[in-house]
């Protein structure tokens, strides 16, 4: 408790908690850090840049932190630890680093959240609103520590930042000017007690914003109390939000009311989901800078995808071989399958597995049944996997994801698509997705 009494205590190391330290230590904040790994990432750079800072090791529950000035815990520590519990029940505050910038900045901010697609959602916006004119940051979880961005990008007119439910657990003063809820499927249940749990740590996104924009078709990212302007997207002819796809029309059409603004063709990056995340993107440009969301169009036509999300790596003897190695969750690589149906001319085979993260899986079963002809599976949960979707497509087992390749280069054919999107975290085999999805990339092209 010496050791932690009246200081600001960032949880977690990493990218995130340096970030943190950084900033506190602008404001002259006396700073402790606990992590619970031994030679947790950062560690290097902390002693080196910082060496008033001691950083403690171990087993969270081992500290006091009940006499601590304030917590700022890493978005992948839980906030329902006994020590951080018990903590904040002793009125210690709790943040996060997105709190912190949310107290910090004045430029306007569009947040996004959503179980799937939030890093391409960000990316064309901000993208977009570049071609428009504005000094745009992207930030959060995207990959950019928003504390970080904040000390070093100058002049900005708005920010764009991708955020997690587990940004949002600490974030309590974030008011957006327009909040964006894109969808919630099932993802880190071994964190949440339940989907509407879940659910629930994603609406904090929309406490105190302008406007909400949600998915129609999903009653889990409506905001759930009223009091803003509610812009929803998505739906069908009968009924929609301003801005949908129509399914109808080959090629499908992303719509403005009655009006097709952009289709399939025009766009670099595929998959039906991502029409959606354009009709998404549309919404939020035309709130914010009204009928002007056309003269960005050409640069969301020319927006290339990102790495890992449905990304082409190679035609092989007229096979493509495409790395999805962001789809860590069932309702990504759902989402995946369907945004490739009807653009196969031959066999849709998927490569899956890795740490499931407690998921039920058997939503893959009538998402992959008359689409994929074999699902080969690796890694921890890949028992899991065979047994949910045994009954409709024919499944193989493998040790990893390079004897995947392998198996799968000598029965795919001309025509036929490989399509790596795991429904699993990675951490059972890789560092972390990319280090996959780079893995993946090695691995066809070698």
């Amino acid at each position: 408790m010496a050791k932690l009494k009246n200081k600001h205590v960032v949880i977690g190391l990493g990218k995130t908690g340096l970030s943190c330290v950084r900033f506190l230590k602008r404001l002259g904040c006396d700073v402790a850090v606990i992590d619970t790994r031994s030679e947790p990432p950062g560690k290097e750079e902390l002693a080196q840049d910082f060496a008033d800072v001691k950083l403690h090791c171990g087993d969270l529950n081992q500290f006091d932190l009940t006499k601590a000035s304030e917590l700022v815990v890493s978005p992948g520590i839980a906030i329902q630890t006994p020590a951080i519990a018990k903590a904040i029940a002793a009125g210690v505050p709790c943040s996060g680093d997105v709190e912190l910038f949310a107290k910090s900045v004045d430029a306007p901010v569009i947040a996004v959240t959503g179980s799937n697609g939030k890093s391409t959602v960000v990316s064309i916006i901000g993208k977009a609103l570049e071609a428009l004119g504005y000094n745009v940051c992207v930030a959060g979880n995207i990959g950019l520590p928003v504390l970080d961005a904040l000390s070093s990008a100058i002049d900005v007119d708005v920010w764009v930042l991708e955020l997690s439910s587990f940004q949002l657990e600490t974030t309590h003063s974030l008011r957006a000017k327009i909040a964006v809820n894109l969808n919630v499927t099932e993802d880190h249940m071994d964190r949440y007690g339940s989907l509407d749990e879940y659910a629930m740590a994603k609406q904090r996104i929309f406490e105190g914003c302008d406007a909400a924009v949600y998915w129609l078709d999903d009653h889990r990212s409506k905001p759930v109390q009223g009091g803003r302007t509610q812009l929803p997207f998505g739906g069908d002819e009968s009924a929609h939000g301003r801005f949908y796809v129509n399914t109808d029309r080959q090629p499908n059409q992303v719509m403005d009311g009655s009006r097709s603004v952009l289709s399939a063709d025009d766009l670099h990056i595929r998959g039906a989901h991502n029409l959606l995340n354009v009709a998404a993107c549309l919404t939020v440009l035309a709130e914010f800078c009204g009928g002007r969301y056309v003269d960005a169009l050409d640069a969301i036509k020319a927006f290339p995808g990102l790495p890992h999300r449905c990304q082409w790596v190679a035609d092989i003897n007229g096979v493509a071989w495409i790395n999805d190695s962001k789809g860590t969750n069932v309702g990504s690589t759902v989402a995946a399958v369907k945004g490739l149906d009807g653009s196969v001319n031959g066999n849709l085979y998927l490569i899956a597995g890795g740490e499931g993260k407690g998921a039920d899986f058997s939503p893959l079963a009538d998402a992959l049944k008359d689409k994929v002809a074999e699902v080969v599976v690796f890694g921890r949960d890949a028992q899991q996997i065979q047994r949910a979707v045994s009954g409709v497509v024919a499944v193989e087992m493998v040790e990893t994801m390079p004897q995947a390749v392998e198996l799968l280069k000598s029965k795919a054919k001309a025509g036929d698509v490989v399509l790596f999107s795991p429904a699993c975290a990675s951490f059972d085999q890789f560092k972390n997705y990319e280090d996959r999805g780079y893995q993946f990339i090695a691995a066809v092209r070698g």
